[in-house]
């Protein structure tokens, strides 16, 4: 029985065990199975990441492209619509002139129609005082010699003889 605890106690004993242990483990969970799988999926992961580098650096490459040719791109569209806006510009300035010398000339027609009108009713105005002006006068000289009517009576239908013909 010493001899049996010596052999227990001992490292060398323990040391022993643990490698029957663990060789009997080792061949029941077949390790190299494992060990390959887990390659496996180191190999299967870093061809991933490849791929997804490489992925990335061509979508890198395309937004530096299409970055490259967006301040070209700003530049043109700017001047395009400056362009636009000058365009517009004249074109509002010419309908501005084109309206403002048509309302001038409205204005001018409306004013000479007025005047037209205005010195129409004051011919007409001024005619009838001097119709009723002359008017006041014959009766008056009438008035004041009636030997003078037969004889403007007379006058009268000799001129109607000579308008009738």
């Amino acid at each position: 029985m010493e001899i049996w605890n010596l052999i227990v106690e001992s490292n060398t004993f323990n040391f022993i065990v643990l490698v029957i242990i663990l060789a009997v483990l080792l061949q029941k969970m077949n390790i190299s199975s494992v060990l390959e799988n887990l390659k496996d999926n180191i190999i299967n992961k870093i061809e991933m990441s490849k791929s997804a580098r490489e992925n990335a650096e061509n979508e890198l490459k395309k937004a530096q492209d299409a970055v490259a040719n967006l301040d070209n791109e700003i530049k043109e569209s700017i001047e395009l619509t400056k362009k636009n806006i000058e365009g517009a510009v004249k074109q509002t300035l010419a309908n501005a002139d084109t309206q403002a010398q048509n309302i001038l000339k409205n204005v001018q027609t409306v004013i000479e129609n007025e005047e037209k009108q205005v010195s129409s009713k004051l011919l007409q105005s001024t005619t009838q005082q001097a119709v009723l002006s002359a008017k006041d006068k014959i009766i008056a000289k009438l008035k004041a010699d009636p030997s003078l009517h037969n004889k403007y009576i007379d006058e009268a239908i000799e001129n109607i003889d000579k308008v009738t013909l």
